[in-house]
């Protein structure tokens, strides 16, 4: 039994696929294409099928993946990246098909690309004096339904301007592994909520998933 691990990316109306709908999409797509899937056994058989990082709904994507198990010693990835392209939906690509190096538990990071609508030069001040607070306090959920405070501050690793004129676009590396999971949407809501109509909109993509030493999860 071996673990195979497909990266795909989730882009343009796909942001908009839920989670648990994903995982419908994939699995339809795993037996359209007759990838050599292994089924889970009991009364309810179904495909062995994980995703390491699940995304929230309404981002964007160039780094997800997702595993299932086979058999099958032998596998022609080749032919499962071109069969699973030919079913998959519009906006939803494989772009590799590997062998599953690391464990999900591994995964620490993820790197954003967050651009922001209007004029480049605002958004950035904006931004920069927003982020420059000792404090960014806001509600998280927590697994058990409720929520807690937590101060994303002190926990944004890396953040940088990509040096482009035309657009405001902020390379933002924020935590992602089981204790503390954070995504932009906890900034961007904090944002609004302290200058209303005067911060600027953004859009989100995830770029990277990455170990505790900032390397590329595999």
């Amino acid at each position: 039994m071996q673990t195979i691990r497909v990266w795909f990316s989730k882009q343009g109306e796909a942001c908009y696929i839920s989670h648990l709908d994903l995982q419908r999409v994939v699995q339809r797509a795993l037996k359209c294409a007759g990838a050599p899937v292994w089924y889970t056994q009991g009364f309810n058989p179904h495909i062995y099928l994980t995703f390491a990082l699940p995304l929230p709904l309404g981002q964007q994507s160039i780094a997800e993946s997702f595993d299932f198990k086979t058999e099958r010693q032998i596998i022609d990835t080749e032919a499962i990246y071109w069969d699973l392209n030919r079913v998959l939906p519009r906006g939803i690509r494989a772009y590799d098909v590997t062998g599953a190096k690391m464990g999900p538990s591994e995964i620490a990071w993820a790197r954003y690309l967050v651009r922001f609508a209007g004029d480049p030069e605002q958004a950035r001040r904006t931004v920069d004096a927003f982020l420059a607070q000792k404090e960014i306090v806001v509600e998280k959920r927590t697994k058990r339904g409720g929520t807690k405070q937590v101060d994303l501050a002190p926990h944004i690793a890396k953040r940088e301007w990509l040096p482009l004129a035309q657009e405001a676009c902020l390379d933002l590396t924020l935590p992602a592994g089981s204790t503390l999971n954070l995504n932009p949407d906890l900034l961007l809501g904090a944002m609004e909520a302290e200058m209303g109509a005067a911060a600027p909109r953004a859009e989100v993509c995830r770029t990277q998933v990455l170990t505790a030493g900032f390397e590329k999860f595999e």
